[in-house]
């Protein structure tokens, strides 16, 4: 074997390190998103759960 495994990291790893820009990166402003509406049916859906909850505990307050 010409080389140890170690001596092969090194190398690489130092090959690496200098042919990157070295973290010099220019940021790119990525635009903010919207959140997206929420839709009707869910809007509706909850209501009518809350009402039917809330209809439930004045039933049972009632007849208790």
């Amino acid at each position: 074997m010409a080389d140890d495994p170690e001596r092969l990291v090194t190398d690489a790893l130092r090959a690496q390190a200098t042919s990157t820009n070295a973290g010099f990166a220019v940021p790119v402003p990525v635009p903010e998103e919207r959140p997206a509406p929420m839709p009707v049916w869910l809007v509706l859906g909850l209501a009518l759960l809350l009402g039917l909850a809330a209809g439930t505990v004045a039933a049972v307050i009632t007849l208790s």
